[in-house]
């Protein structure tokens, strides 16, 4: 089964382009953080909860990036591989942040 072999040449690099610049845009907004710093992987000065919505955003860009890459170099294995881990890992992290939110709130 040949996924990528219907998709357009110019409607690829489109969409490549655009979920690499996505990707990378979540990405760096999972390591840095917002405007004001929440939401970050990297600070120093961010409590647990900041750091694992953070590491949610992080993983996101980097299936984004994932995927653009698969469908750039016409590699099914890459899209499974990007599509599954990133699946397995926000599920977690989300997971995660509704059990430390519900324990913070009760």
């Amino acid at each position: 089964m040949e996924t990528f072999a219907t998709l357009d040449p110019t409607w690829a690099n489109t969409i490549v382009a655009a979920l690499a610049i996505i990707g990378l845009q979540l990405a760096w907004r999972g390591l840095r953080g917002g405007a004001n710093g929440e939401r970050a992987l990297l600070l120093r000065r961010t409590d647990m909860l900041s750091r694992i919505e953070g590491f949610r955003l992080t993983v996101f860009g980097l299936v984004l990036l994932g995927v653009a890459a698969a469908i750039a170099w016409q590699v099914q294995w890459l899209l499974l591989l990007a599509l599954g881990i990133g699946f397995v890992e926000i599920l977690e992290s989300s997971t995660l942040i509704a059990v430390w939110r519900r324990g913070v709130r009760g």
